[in-house]
């Protein structure tokens, strides 16, 4: 970690208001001075996967919910991690991902969003398959679990 760019999926960026494996990593990284970009898609898919922990999974209540979600904006508003614009270009490109081999929609825009920043950044995430898709388009990949996990 220190003087370089990071992007974080969604999985990754939620362990910033939800304690999971991989949160002690993510916590420590928001305290170096580094450049971390999430993308515009990641906004909804916070908030909608708060909810789920209300609504679907029941292991949070309503006042929970709230307060985790106006520390989650308050983040965004703060500008504590840039937020890489849903462009037409970064939908091409998402396109292009698609087209070469099965990805879901927004793990596609989550790829192209990364590979859209001019230096490339380290790309965060916890889900295996990205990770690997994220290494064949030339990203550099970072797992915050089995990073802990080597850690001790």
């Amino acid at each position: 970690m220190g003087d370089k760019n990071y992007f974080l999926d969604t999985s990754v960026l939620f362990k910033r208001y939800v304690q999971e494996k991989g949160a002690r990593y993510i916590n420590e990284l928001f305290k170096l001075k580094t450049s971390i970009f999430i993308s515009e898609i990641t906004l909804c898919e916070v908030i909608s996967n708060l909810r789920r922990l209300l609504d679907i999974d029941k292991i949070i209540n309503e006042d929970e919910f709230e307060e985790l979600k106006a520390t989650f904006l308050g983040d965004v508003s703060d500008e504590i991690f840039g937020i890489v614009e849903l462009t037409s270009a970064i939908i091409l490109s998402s396109l292009e991902i698609c087209s070469k081999q099965y990805i879901t929609p927004l793990d596609a825009i989550q790829l192209a969003s990364a590979l859209s920043l001019l230096e490339k950044p380290t790309f965060i995430c916890s889900d295996q398959k990205l990770l690997r898709l994220a290494g064949e388009w030339g990203l550099t990949t970072l797992d915050p679990i089995s990073f802990e996990k080597a850690q001790g």
